[in-house]
């Protein structure tokens, strides 16, 4: 991926949104508008590649094109099975609950339990905030999906 230059206001903004911050925290912290926060993300995203994709895939595509800086590691001891490794790169792969549904024959009541309690461990408020911890965590989550077949036989619980 290209390098991608935000604003400084856009970089604020997807910045706060990385670090676990709702868009109204935001705004109070920058003395903004809710509307305009929200326009600075939609204008982040569209540099990003896709102004309608989900906020955790565009702080994936906003560390990786550069936009943001690597987060500082943070030491925090944290053991994540395959299965909850997985669900990391899916949600930054930007999918929907319905998507890793489809993906992994788990119920959706499941996957969502399984996501708060991924960002419980890790010490994430929000999808988009797990990216950062992932990351932070040095956790490797840059992989290939298991094949379909395979990974609806087994129902790892997070």
């Amino acid at each position: 991926m290209t390098t991608v230059e935000l604003s400084r206001a856009e970089r604020q903004v997807v910045l706060g949104v990385a670090y676990g911050l709702s868009f109204q925290s935001i705004a109070s912290r920058l003395a903004m508008r809710l509307e305009a926060v929200r326009g600075l993300m939609a204008l982040a995203k569209g540099k990003l590649g896709d102004r309608d994709m989900p906020d955790a895939a565009a702080i994936e595509r906003a560390y990786k094109a550069g936009a943001l800086p690597d987060p500082p590691p943070d030491g925090m001891p944290v053991r994540l099975t395959p299965s909850q490794i997985t669900l990391v790169w899916l949600v930054s792969l930007g999918m929907t609950i319905q998507e890793i549904v489809i993906r992994s024959a788990v119920p959706a009541a499941t996957v969502e339990r399984d996501l708060v309690a991924l960002c419980a461990a890790v010490g994430a408020q929000s999808p988009p905030h797990l990216i950062t911890r992932a990351r932070q965590l040095r956790i490797p989550y840059h992989r290939r999906l298991p094949h379909p077949a395979r990974s609806s036989r087994r129902r790892a619980t997070v």
